[in-house]
């Protein structure tokens, strides 16, 4: 019996005819249906390609009977309900590589037109002037790119940039140093430092929390005189009003932007300055990116539907159902560690090393699933696509990531434990989990410390010289941030030694909360204290 194949958005002919030449496959190739439409004509499909305009939601999945595998043409699936789609039993697979060339040619093509000035040139020309001498520029051979996130795009901008003659520096917290070494780049550890040294300046980068604003005043008041930056990642990254601070100021002598914060911009300040080019979000819009982003789409449905080949799943691993139920809190627990440890890194990362303590773990696929979720925690918010228990070893392994699991048995103190230990540019350092009754996700360790703390919302880990007065001390800095404690947990080494607290927060301000471990370093007594976000 053929399969049917759903195409909900437009995608390029080329596409089309492969389709049509892969045998059994029946093609329903109808883009631009109404919502009732769509519910209908996924209801017989075995898989459905989209692009952005149709969100795979719930009451769409509900809707499809025979339905295994959606196919998201492009990186992005933020139209998809990958929660829903897991709980249905579809497969989701994404093309993650179809637009990078586009990506990085409109990165080079954007810092060529602003080192020569050619828009603003363009312009005048066209305007019947003839102003050679306004418009001098400067050359790129001997200049120094820094580039922040060196994903597929980062290398891509990399080796073309390098033929240019441009000196290559990056910053990826994620990237092993042997890794580097192996790319033969240079890794600078502070993103200050990065902006320093380089005469350009490019981001690749996913927009999370973490990378929102990361260009800002701080990292653009430390820049080479005369810097240029260029954004054809994602709207947000770059401070837009930081950004036309350092331009006014003479600080930064222009940015190219393909990107924006608010899309089309309302605000033209920063797209109508003379030292800014602009272009409107054209990152992957060449003929050849949509129609390789639509060949791959379609040859992941054939492997997929015909012949059982998977090559790019973006939702979570599938387990028996009573497995699934046992793991799912320790899968979760391994998040939140892996989390933990990303917010700890200092430095590149080079190792993680995952033991198991229990009987829920003696299966192989067990541990797999936990560890996934370790490394889905650590690399989520550092990589461009979305990190879960199907790819997280594979984006690892790209990033030079050395992964280990180790069976230790029984643990002295709980039925089931996993301990992840991290060794980055500042040594080792592990943290230890397990789980209280049902949904008890908890913090056992931290190097030699040890203790019962609830993994999750915002915690302050401090800590302190093991002497009277420390807790009242750390007590009146929270305080002062009108912050409540709504629990904490203590651990020390010895007595008279070091002691650690753990304290977990009533929903802190995020701007008061970041000050937080700032003002606790600065009272005697206290050795460090970290500001985290546990889930």
């Amino acid at each position: 019996m053929s399969k049917v194949l759903f195409i909900a958005d437009k995608i390029s002919e080329d596409a089309l005819e492969f389709l049509a030449a892969s045998g059994d496959l029946e093609v329903d190739n109808r883009p631009g249906l109404s919502m009732p439409e769509k519910l209908e004509a996924v209801g017989k499909a075995d898989a459905v390609i989209v692009r952005s305009a149709t969100k795979v939601d719930a009451e769409l999945l509900e809707a499809a009977s025979s339905l295994s595998l959606v196919v998201r043409a492009g990186v992005g699936v933020d139209n998809i309900d990958l929660d829903a789609a897991t709980r249905k039993g579809v497969v989701v697979q994404n093309v993650p590589e179809g637009n990078t060339r586009s990506a990085a040619e409109h990165t080079i093509a954007m810092m060529l037109a602003l080192s020569r000035n050619i828009p603003e040139a363009h312009r005048s020309i066209k305007a019947g002037e003839w102003e050679r001498g306004r418009f001098v520029g400067v050359e790129l051979q001997g200049k120094t790119l820094g580039i922040i996130g060196f994903g597929k795009i980062g290398r891509h901008v990399a080796h073309m940039a390098a033929g240019l003659g441009l000196e290559i520096l990056a910053h990826d917290p994620f990237l092993a140093p042997h890794m580097a070494e192996e790319l033969g780049i240079e890794l600078v550890d502070e993103l200050g430092d990065l902006a320093s040294r380089c005469d350009f300046l490019t981001v690749h980068v996913p927009k999370t929390e973490g990378t929102n604003a990361l260009i800002g005043p701080d990292v653009l008041g430390r820049a080479k005189d005369g810097l240029r930056v260029i954004n054809c990642a994602r709207g947000g990254i770059v401070d837009e009003a930081a950004l036309l601070e350092a331009i006014e100021n003479g600080k930064v002598a222009g940015a190219a932007l393909d990107v924006f914060e608010e899309e089309p911009p309302s605000d033209r300040a920063l797209v109508d300055h003379p030292a800014v080019v602009a272009t409107p979000h054209l990152g992957a819009s060449t003929r050849e990116a949509q129609v390789n982003v639509a060949l791959s789409a379609a040859q992941l449905v054939v492997d997929y539907l015909l012949h059982g080949k998977l090559h790019s799943p973006v939702n979570a691993i599938f387990l028996e159902p009573d497995m699934r139920e046992r793991l799912e809190p320790y899968g979760e627990l391994g998040r939140r560690l892996g989390r933990l440890q990303a917010q700890f890194l200092e430095g590149n990362p080079e190792r993680i090393i995952v033991k198991y303590f229990g009987d829920i773990f003696d299966e192989p696929q067990s541990r797999n699933f936990v560890t996934a979720g370790v490394l889905a925690g650590f690399l989520g918010e550092g990589c461009t696509q979305p990190v879960n228990q199907v790819n997280a070893r594979a984006l690892a392994r790209e990033q030079g990531l050395a992964v280990e699991e180790v069976s230790e048995g029984r643990s002295r103190y709980f039925a089931n434990m996993i301990r992840v230990e991290l060794a980055d540019g500042s040594g080792e350092r592990n943290l230890g989990g397990s789980i209280r009754g049902r949904k008890g996700i908890r913090l056992v360790s931290l190097d030699n410390y040890h203790f019962d703390a609830v993994l999750e919302g915002q915690l302050v880990i401090a800590a302190n010289e093991d002497r009277p007065g420390m807790i009242g001390t750390i007590g009146q800095v929270l305080a002062s941030h009108e912050m409540n404690i709504s629990s904490m947990s203590l651990g020390r080494d010895r007595s008279g030694g070091t002691a650690l607290s753990v304290i977990n927060l009533d929903a802190p301000d995020t701007q008061k909360f970041a000050a937080v471990a700032e003002d606790l370093e600065q009272k005697q007594g206290i050795l460090w204290a970290r500001c985290l976000q546990a889930d």
